[in-house]
């Protein structure tokens, strides 16, 4: 079932431990109760209340729902995210008798799911089934919380040593225990990717992006999803703490010389149970360029959800503000405007062979054939040798798809600095299909100049004129024929 609760009824929510303590008491649905700070909050399993049954998982979590003053946990496999429904977009719900324990209905705005609006009195007013004093609002009111002023909600996790908050607005969803992928992406900043919402979505790692170390691998145990528009990006965790509630005047600054990114960074708050944490400034973090640079690159798989395959695609799109660049190597290094790269992929296997000079073979991707060419050759240097780090950069030219073999990856990040003024080296026409006639620009915190290749207009120089023979126009070398057209 998918339900969504009235923030006004969520106290937080706590990962649920595998046994749970007894109670004096018997319900359908009470599997017990969980140790909370000064509370011992009583579960509910919804699922059993309602006759389903389901098996216990390790990483489910309770939420604790409010009413009056009253606190019951409920059971679930995890939270979703966070949403605003427009008030005509609910549906009012009614039984014969009563005993609903909804609310409302209503469709996900950008989903279109379809969710029940859990009535936390009825819920909390189940026969049998214990509660207990809402002793977490009482807390939040004796920490300082004045009558009438909007507090921020705010989700705590734990990265490592380290307690994160972010204001639950900014938050997609969660994931429990990510299971990272390689990728062609995969680098100290991104240890991997995860299939969510049918797509292969970027993980990075918080504490390298703020400066603060690396999550060891071993403690990796939730995620926290951002939707940047443009695509998703899940940021790595050891585990989902808590909802709180804070006063705005509860966010401390930080001095900005005490931190390694503190642009990223709203303030320090300290949140009772847990401690001090570092409030991650959830405005900035949806327009940072290396965030923005790897939300563009989420892959779709190959099939949806509809199933219908004129819906797959590549989310590739531009960064908002500064473009973001790929920068790679063909022995030596070089930067691309993203958006010209729809798709990221390994090296193949097995190609199919063909006797074209500076093209490696044929692969089939997507219902359609793909040729599969060496980008150093067709600058005019020798071909390289296939590696462990070989990957493909797939370009959209005319109506098809080329695919551009290179040694590795480096970053994706945005332009720092470029000269729109320079001389273009080499004919005018060919500027930035070419290293001679390749713009120079500086890619992030990178100090080097780097060649601004155009691999478009590198995959359109192939292409010969209208009735004109097939010619491949290698930079530095002369024409040579290429069989067929």
């Amino acid at each position: 079932m998918d339900v969504a609760l009235p923030l006004s009824a969520l106290r937080e929510v706590v990962p649920c431990p595998a046994e749970l303590a007894g109670l004096p008491a018997t319900a359908p649905g009470l599997l017990g109760a969980v140790e909370l700070r000064r509370l011992v909050l009583p579960v509910l399993d919804l699922q059993a209340v309602t006759g389903r049954s389901e098996d216990r998982r390790a990483d489910q979590v309770v939420v604790v729902v409010a009413s009056g003053n009253r606190v019951l946990g409920l059971l679930a496999d995890q939270v979703q995210g966070i949403c605003e429904v427009p008030a005509d977009s609910l549906v009012a719900a009614h039984a014969e008798g009563g005993g609903l324990l909804f609310s409302h209905t209503f469709r996900h705005p950008a989903t279109g799911r379809a969710y029940s609006v859990l009535d936390a009195a009825a819920v909390l007013q189940l026969p049998g089934v214990p509660t207990v004093t809402d002793v977490t609002r009482d807390a939040a009111a004796v920490r300082g919380g004045v009558p009438g002023r909007s507090r921020r909600t705010l989700t705590v996790l734990r990265c490592g040593a380290y307690r994160l908050a972010i204001d639950a607005e900014h938050v997609h969803t969660t994931i429990p225990t990510p299971e990272l992928g390689a990728s062609v992406l995969t680098s100290r900043l991104c240890p991997g990717t995860v299939v969510y919402d049918d797509r292969e979505v970027p993980v990075v790692d918080p504490l390298v992006l703020l400066g603060l170390g690396d999550l060891p691998r071993a403690d990796t145990g939730a995620g926290l999803v951002l939707d940047l528009g443009s695509g998703y990006v899940v940021l790595a965790l050891s585990e989902l703490l808590e909802l709180a509630h804070v006063d705005p005047d509860d966010v401390l600054p930080t001095p900005s010389f005490a931190l390694p990114r503190p642009d990223l960074l709203a303030g320090m708050v300290t949140v009772a149970g847990v401690g001090d944490c570092l409030l991650l400034d959830g405005s900035t973090l949806l327009t940072d360029p290396q965030l923005s640079g790897f939300a563009a690159v989420n892959t779709a798989l190959e099939t949806t959800r509809s199933g219908d395959p004129s819906t797959v695609s590549a989310a590739a799109a531009a960064a908002s503000g500064a473009p973001s660049y790929l920068t790679y190597s063909v022995g030596l290094d070089l930067a691309t405007r993203l958006e010209q790269v729809s798709e990221i992929l390994p090296y193949p296997e097995t190609l199919t062979r063909t006797s074209v000079p500076g093209l490696l073979g044929l692969v089939s991707h997507r219902r359609a054939v793909v040729p599969v060419l060496c980008l150093s050759t067709l600058l005019g240097r020798e071909q390289r040798e296939v590696g462990p780090s070989t990957c493909l950069l797939l370009v959209e030219v005319d109506d098809g798809v080329v695919a551009f073999a290179v040694d590795a990856l480096r970053s994706i990040a945005p332009l720092t600095w470029t000269d729109a003024d320079q001389a273009v080296r080499g004919a005018a026409g060919d500027r930035g299909a070419t290293l001679r006639s390749a713009p120079l620009v500086r890619v992030g915190e990178d100090s080097r100049l780097l060649p601004d290749l155009d691999l478009r207009a590198v995959a359109q120089r192939l292409r010969p004129p209208a009735g004109a023979p097939a010619v491949a126009l290698v930079a530095g070398q002369s024409a040579r024929p290429l069989v067929g057209a």
